[in-house]
């Protein structure tokens, strides 16, 4: 959940990016601008959600009977996010964690609730204080007069003006170019827009860019309503004048209704805008903005969003709640390192203590009887390379003639991560005690530092090293063997103790700086070893 919450606060950053090039393109041109944050808006919202969820069958006629029958709109896109970094210092890795995906969902709709309500309480509110205001009529227009609100326009369903009494003293120019903007704000249903975009950020109110898209869509509309007063034959420096005058007798504000008034600094910009005349270049300005807007556009819908553990709709069989419980249980990794299976909904969740690769639990969907799509942004991070794009993982369960687990597997891009038998409580107890036990003597493991040696010489055959670790080493040979040139050659080492996974811990002195190594090694082969330097991981 927070992996993808990441991605829509991307995808809206770069829209946002787009409709700025587009608002200068349509201001240059003279056209409208609010349309142009309320597609922004509503692409930040709905975009980040379709490409992360759906898909789309295709019609019998244009597949065969070997090729898919849909279309996954997550795998038709090419820019990667952002690699997350492997938390090594608080994440805990054996112990009951809080489901922080629960709690995030929780949040998000406390915080929908708590705005709706919000609104609410502020429509009534606005409702109560109109009683106090008076009915009256000024250039034409029925208005309501209020003793400090205004001028603005509120309701609905049934919208009205509303002036300021000090209105009523203004010079007829004045009064007619207050009234002309406020008419041209019911004549474009400016409230009611305001009103669609606000009911929009109850679906999202933890996305500050959506925030900011907001301001700037009001700022629109009053830009937008500028454009046809002046349209509409009032002339400029009159029109101008009135927005100083009102500008410099602030009302208090309703709410979030399209008003006159609004920030001096604004109301600056308005003015230049108006004012600004028009450019020798200004068609090539519009060409050049406008493919800025569109590149960025295109650039948000190929962002690749977190697998989020999306299945074909058209999968088959799902799991009853009675077979999720026949793979619920414990599977031995190492004599340290222990799986733990259990039931999440209509899914399973996976923990593995003592591996720092898997440093957090992570949710297993359903795809069929058996077989269980990973979900999450990359759990299975130790084993994820530069120039990886896809992250294909898979758990199955091999069962015997009764339906119960027996062993579990793990495949990732192919390739079998793990697959290991499932163990009893009893010997699952005897793994995490012996877990344990290693952290609290913090003594390396017999043929630690032959291992380390033998890790720190790069070898590029495999010996002394488990088939797992040899393959990882071959598969990032170039990247791993630059930063080492970065670092330098080796030029002391020192043993720090065993981390809360397990692993010896060496803190490595090298020429250009230094590294922390992290190793495991089982009867004399090192099984697993990470290098790393500030947030970098090899």
């Amino acid at each position: 959940m927070m992996a993808w919450m990441m991605y829509a606060v991307l995808v809206a950053l770069t829209l946002s990016a787009a409709a700025l090039a587009a608002e200068r393109a349509a201001k240059v041109r003279g056209a409208a601008t609010r349309w142009v944050w309320m597609a922004t808006l509503a692409g930040s919202l709905v975009l980040p959600t379709v490409i992360a969820t759906v898909s789309i069958r295709l019609p019998d006629t244009f597949t065969s009977s070997t090729a898919s029958t849909s279309i996954v709109l997550r795998d038709t896109t090419s820019i990667p996010m952002p690699p997350m970094l492997l938390d090594l210092d608080d994440t805990p890795s054996y112990e009951t964690s809080v489901d922080i995906d629960t709690l995030t969902r929780g949040g998000w709709m406390a915080a929908s609730a708590l705005m709706l309500l919000t609104l609410i309480l502020g429509s009534a509110l606005l409702h109560r204080r109109k009683r106090g205001w008076r009915e009256g009529r000024l250039c034409g227009e029925h208005v309501m007069v209020a003793p400090d609100a205004g001028p603005a326009v509120i309701g609905l369903l049934r919208s009205r003006i509303v002036v300021p009494a000090w209105l009523l003293q203004a010079s007829e120019a004045q009064q007619q170019c207050t009234i002309a903007h406020e008419r041209s704000h019911l004549h474009a249903r400016d409230p009611q827009l305001v009103a669609l975009t606000l009911i929009l950020l109850t679906m999202m109110p933890w996305n500050p860019l959506l925030w900011w898209q907001f301001r700037r869509l009001r700022r629109a509309i009053e830009v937008d309503c500028d454009a046809r007063v002046l349209r509409g034959g009032h002339d400029v420096d009159v029109y101008c004048e009135t927005l100083i005058h009102v500008g410099q007798h602030q009302s208090s504000r309703i709410g979030v209704v399209p008003a006159m008034s609004d920030s001096a600094s604004f109301l600056e910009l308005r003015i230049r805008h108006m004012l600004r005349k028009p450019k020798k270049w200004a068609g090539v300005s519009v060409a050049a903005l406008a493919s800025v807007a569109l590149g960025m556009a295109a650039f948000a819908t190929q962002v690749t969003p977190p697998d989020i553990g999306h299945r074909d709709s058209h999968t088959p069989m799902i799991p009853s709640g009675d077979t999720l419980d026949h793979y619920t249980g414990y599977y031995q990794l190492s004599p340290i390192s222990l799986i733990t299976v259990t039931r999440a909904g209509n899914g399973l969740a996976v923990s593995v203590s003592g591996e720092i690769g898997v440093p957090k639990p992570f949710r297993i969907a359903p795809l069929g009887e058996n077989r269980f799509a990973v979900e999450g942004t990359n759990p299975l991070g130790v084993m994820r390379f530069p120039g990886d794009k896809s992250m294909d993982a898979t758990v199955r369960f091999i069962t015997d003639a009764d339906g119960h687990a027996v062993r579990v597997v793990a495949n990732q891009n192919g390739r079998v991560i793990f697959d290991q038998p499932r163990i009893d409580k009893v010997a699952a107890d005897r793994i995490s005690d012996a877990l344990v036990a290693r952290i609290k003597a913090q003594q390396p493991f017999p043929g630690s530092e032959k291992a380390l040696r033998l890790f720190l010489s790069d070898p590029d055959s495999g010996a002394g090293m488990s088939d797992g670790l040899a393959w990882v080493r071959t598969h990032n040979k170039a990247s791993r063997e630059k930063f080492l040139a970065e670092l330098g050659p080796v030029e002391s080492y020192t043993f720090t103790g065993v981390t809360k996974f397990g692993s010896d811990s060496y803190l490595v002195k090298r020429q250009h700086g230094t590294e922390t190594v992290l190793l495991v090694v089982e009867d004399g082969i090192l099984a697993s070893a990470f290098q790393y330097t500030g947030t970098r991981i090899w």
